[in-house]
């Protein structure tokens, strides 16, 4: 599975809201999400970025797809919002118009009349998106939209270094992010899931951890 990419943004195309990344001389190609469109237009031709990317193909849909987001804890947002019934990738791509925080937050309050408001989203899904998700994204209602990411390596195997890039998503410093997962890890050597290890940091830390 491509679970990112690093590299320079060669074209974007706002009509198709697709990217071309151009990693060691092959380019790939990435569905962005609405709410990121600002944000690929602004890195393109520029530097190396890196792209937290979800790799998706069926037998219902045979051709692969990549889809790409700025941060990773917007990534792990979209693996779980893909797990309601009747969304799936291609239906969450288009209905991702604002920010993962703030549909997040909507999803924690109940809120089925402001997720209508999405793309592809009506009465019933809405329902079923809070019934199914709410309680389990409280971490992605507390990432801060707007605030440009520093570049970060592609995220690896290990559990220790994907937690340490999800925290600095959340706007931790490198610095705090390492001490406070080594913290956990030392206090609850048992925990074996990203979800989990994470929200046992925000436990500890908050608000001391984030940066103001």
């Amino acid at each position: 599975m491509i679970t990112a990419l690093t590299g320079q943004v060669t074209r974007w195309d706002a009509e198709t809201a697709t990217a071309w990344v151009a990693v060691h001389g092959v380019s790939y190609e990435v569905r962005i999400p609405a709410f990121a469109n600002d944000w690929i237009a602004g890195v393109l031709d520029g530097d190396d970025v890196t792209i937290y990317t979800y790799y998706h193909v069926s037998d219902r849909n045979p051709s692969p797809m990549l889809v790409g987001f700025p941060h990773l804890a917007e990534r792990e947002f979209f693996r779980k919002f893909i797990e309601v019934p009747d969304v799936g990738p291609v239906k969450a791509v288009r209905a991702l118009t604002r920010p993962v925080s703030e549909i997040a937050r909507w999803v924690e309050a109940g809120d089925a009349k402001a997720l209508q408001a999405l793309p592809g989203i009506g009465t019933r899904l809405s329902q079923t998106i809070i019934a199914r998700l709410a309680g389990k994204l409280t971490l992605e209602a507390l990432l801060r939209d707007g605030v440009e990411e520093r570049a970060t390596p592609p995220v690896g195997p290990d559990l220790r270094d994907d937690a340490v890039e999800a925290l600095v998503s959340l706007q931790y410093t490198r610095r705090d992010a390492e001490r406070a997962v080594e913290r956990v890890l030392d206090e609850r050597p048992e925990t074996d899931t990203l979800e989990d290890l994470l929200r046992a940091v925000l436990s500890q830390q908050a608000p001391a951890g984030n940066v103001a």
